[in-house]
């Protein structure tokens, strides 16, 4: 599973850690990475630092990394912040699309759907994302996507943190059952 912004360092990486801090005991095999669009090897930005400290989650050890096909060819859910970042996924590495959202819309997916049954990761998001038309990823609406905190007060990276918070708590029992493995 991989998250994905413009610089993987405000969104990303907060969704990243979040994630990873909430299946730890559920799904602790499960591969989590972020990318972004433009750096490599950049620290997270100080209002991200900020936010999830508030959290309990240190994110001073982040690096950005650039985003390649080879980083999202395998992971069996992409998710973006904008529409442009699913976009641009897409077509870097072509096939993916089905398996790529931007985060808000996988939640309202996955809310709708019965949870996971299917051992398959891969496979179950596959479906789920079987009926979406790429034509709808060409503007940004600002509709089920993540705001960019960037350049922003730290209040504004704490509620970027919050709501990405509370979209990953929506989807983690819908995804990972406590009754199903998690998958790579």
């Amino acid at each position: 599973m991989i998250f994905a912004c413009t610089g993987n360092i405000c969104r990303s990486p907060m969704a990243e850690a979040l994630l990873r801090a909430r299946l730890a005991d559920r799904a602790p095999e499960l591969s989590i990475g972020s990318i972004g669009q433009l750096f490599d090897g950049r620290p997270a930005e100080r209002g991200a630092i900020k936010a999830m400290a508030d959290r309990g989650i240190d994110l001073t050890h982040h690096l950005s990394r650039k985003q390649t096909p080879a980083l999202i060819a395998d992971s069996a859910v992409i998710l973006g912040m904008e529409k442009l970042h699913v976009r641009d996924l897409s077509v870097l590495a072509p096939g993916t699309f089905q398996r790529s959202f931007t985060l808000p819309e996988f939640v309202r997916l996955v809310e709708a759907a019965p949870p996971r049954t299917d051992p398959d990761l891969r496979r179950w998001v596959e479906h789920l994302g079987a009926d979406r038309e790429p034509l709808g990823y060409l503007s940004s609406s600002g509709d089920e996507e993540v705001a960019d905190p960037m350049g922003r007060s730290v209040r504004v990276f704490r509620a970027c943190a919050a709501e990405l918070d509370d979209l990953i708590s929506r989807m983690i029992d819908r995804v990972w059952p406590a009754s199903i493995p998690a998958a790579r």
